[in-house]
């Protein structure tokens, strides 16, 4: 029996269960707390089945158990209130049946739990995108029967006479724009704003947009948002500026992420005095989102590495800081923030930063070969990703091991790192890659060994080596490249004509 630390506690995986399986299951838990955290929605509490995740909806007390996921994908017992091939989840303490619609899935539960936290993160859950049992348990007040909506007809029918009594004015926008924001009271607005068929009337929603933009100083952040959306193609200047000071002025995360969305300028001066100020917002995500705005600008490098500089002296939190890190590591020498950081990540979260960096002294190394063996294929992969630029790396000693030990996509990354590295190196490895079982790795390896070095002394051999595999794909592949070079050395070999 194997013991595994995870973010929501320690799970014990019996001998029978294969590496691949292992890995996908840490891999699942790691999103799930990836997840958990950049969404803010969710409260990590302990429970007698390792740590749950809990937010409020509606009122409602609703939980998801990572760690009973895990136990059902290991083959382990798990609580007797969670059924296989159901997401373990609760709503005020009581479970809640939540299956695929389709029947058995292969699919692992651990996997659903990530996807269930991403549906429900943000901070208005998408109630219509729900499981029908969990819209009865969460909206009692709502659904009814076998989970259908309950039926308003009087607001149903309001609907109906809002957007009839709309529809001639439709076709010229200065009246549209009166009758919408002008004689119809704020409820009835909203529902023609979320309910017209606005794609068939662009010029009235444009008008009635503009003016909304203009006065959003006094608008609802959903009459801004929708707004926003109906002026995303064709802009003037005028509504340009309006984006623009949207942008920069607004108090309201949402508003300024959905500005951010459709920012106009392509001059990064102005770019620069509209967005530099945003990079130290308190909602760290909308300050990235800043951050990966400006770095579209070449013009602008400098300044963000300078920024970029001064937010890490800042303690700006982890999150951000990695992502700071991870985009200076490829501008700058950032080793002695990256060897802290390595240092610190658990071991579900490293391979996502490995991958995502680069390193420049040779302590990579001797830090890498001691996590050459980790079961987490993120993590091997992150070691070639890291190291592929840094020459200070023996690249051939310390990816050779991944080269003979690691899973088929491993090998995949390390071919496609090849072409950073010197060709001994290379060659070293390309000479384990002939005894690959994957077909995908050798037909990688027929594609980018002769392109990337063509002057490998076992190109030959190689091919030949690929004659023998029992696929059928692969013997006809290495037959091709073979007659290729056959034919190549014919010519080579003939007398050139006087």
């Amino acid at each position: 029996m194997s013991v595994q630390a995870t973010p929501f506690g320690s799970i014990t995986f019996p001998e029978k269960l294969n590496q691949k399986r292992r890995a996908a299951i840490l891999r699942a838990l790691a999103w799930c707390e990836q997840l958990a955290k950049e969404s803010g929605a969710w409260i990590a509490q302990q429970s007698t089945h390792g740590e749950r995740l809990v937010r409020t909806v509606n009122g409602h007390e609703l939980a998801v158990f990572p760690m009973v996921a895990a136990h059902l994908d290991a083959g382990l017992p798990a609580s007797s209130r969670f059924e296989a091939r159901h997401l373990p989840v609760e709503v005020n303490g009581l479970r809640v049946c939540v299956a695929p619609e389709k029947g058995p899935s292969s699919v692992l539960h651990t996997d659903f739990v990530a996807c269930f936290l991403l549906l429900c993160g943000s901070e208005e859950v998408p109630e219509k995108r729900l499981p029908h049992t969990l819209k009865r348990s969460l909206y009692p007040e709502k659904y009814l029967g076998r989970g259908h909506a309950r039926f308003n007809p009087v607001l149903d029918q309001r609907r109906r006479d809002v957007q009839a009594a709309f529809l001639p004015f439709a076709g010229v926008p200065e009246e549209a724009v009166q009758h919408a924001l002008d004689t119809l009271n704020e409820e009835d607005w909203a529902l023609l704003r979320d309910s017209f068929r606005w794609p068939f009337y662009t010029e009235a929603a444009s008008v009635i947009a503009q003016r909304i933009l203009g006065e959003h100083a006094e608008r609802d952040e959903n009459d801004i948002i929708w707004a926003i959306a109906q002026v995303g193609a064709g802009r003037d200047g005028d509504v340009h500026r309006l984006i623009r000071n949207l942008v920069a002025t607004s108090l309201n995360p949402d508003v300024i992420r959905c500005a951010l969305n459709q920012y106009p300028s392509t001059d990064a001066e102005t770019a620069w005095d509209d967005l530099n100020e945003l990079l130290h917002h308190p909602i760290q995500t909308l300050g990235w989102s800043v951050h990966e705005r400006l770095a579209c600008f070449d013009e602008l490098e400098e300044r963000l590495v300078e920024r970029s500089d001064i937010l890490l002296e800042e303690d700006p939190g982890r999150w951000l800081e990695r992502k700071l890190v991870m985009w200076l590591s490829h501008r700058q020498n950032m080793d002695v923030w990256v060897r802290r950081i390595v240092d610190e990540l658990p071991q579900h979260e490293l391979g996502h930063f490995l991958q995502r960096i680069q390193t420049y002294g040779s302590w990579f190394e001797r830090w890498a070969k001691e996590r050459l063996s980790s079961p987490l294929e993120g993590v091997q992969i992150g070691i070639v990703e890291a190291s592929k630029r840094n020459m200070a790396v023996n690249h051939g000693r310390l990816w050779l091991p991944l080269m003979k030990h690691g899973s088929g996509e491993v090998n995949r990354v390390v071919l496609y790192g090849m072409r950073d590295i010197s060709e001994e190196d290379a060659y070293m490895l390309v000479d384990e890659v002939w005894h690959s079982p994957w077909r995908f790795v050798l037909r990688t390896a027929y594609l980018l060994v002769p392109h990337n070095f063509p002057n490998y002394p076992g190109m030959r051999a190689m091919f030949e080596a690929g004659l023998n595999s029992s696929h059928d794909r692969i013997r006809r592949d290495a037959q091709k490249h073979l007659d290729r070079m056959d034919q190549t050395d014919r010519l080579s070999s003939e007398p050139s004509s006087a």
